[in-house]
């Protein structure tokens, strides 16, 4: 631990993460519901999705520092409890991020983005924890790692919604 230049604890680790996956699979997935709403002439309908990736990142950085918190805590646990308590931090992260993004929808985007969310939140922040765990030491972990780690996470999430094999055209 004395080796790193630059130590990030749990809780600022999530809270970067957060940030993160709360903008980088919204703009994903509002990217593929607006590309077909522009070209059909529905420009209007697709600028709602603006103020929604911006609540979607805000929260998405408190929940995951309030996550962080809570999963730093679990640290010294098992693996198995750190894990199935990882996934239980993601389903209120992506309840609360999700909800509040998908409300300005007409109301009704508030249970689809929390089911988007659930499907992003869920496995990402899995494999972010079980990496974080690995790389860190006494409950911190060097910026020079945290960076690329919670960058591939969340751009790999992102990146499943962009695949073309799911584009409907």
């Amino acid at each position: 631990m004395l080796l790193m230049l630059r130590p990030v604890n749990s809780e600022r680790a999530y809270e970067f993460f957060g940030l993160l996956l709360g903008t980088l699979p919204p703009a994903a997935i509002f990217f593929r519901l607006a590309l077909p709403l522009s070209r059909s002439g529905g420009d209007g309908v697709a600028l709602i999705f603006i103020p929604m990736l911006f609540i979607c990142a805000a929260l998405g950085r408190v929940m995951g520092r309030k996550v962080g918190r809570s999963i730093g805590e679990y640290g010294r646990a098992g693996w198995v409890r750190h894990v199935l308590f990882t996934v239980a931090a993601s389903f209120g992260w992506a309840a609360a991020t999700g909800a509040a993004g998908g409300v300005l929808f007409f109301g009704v985007g508030a249970i689809f983005g929390v089911f988007c969310a659930i499907a992003v939140a869920l496995p990402a922040f899995v494999v972010f924890t079980v990496l974080h765990r690995l790389l860190a030491r006494g409950g911190m972990i060097d910026a020079r790692h945290l960076r690329p780690l919670a960058w591939a996470v969340a751009a790999t999430a992102a990146a499943l919604f962009l695949s073309p094999s799911l584009l409907p055209y």
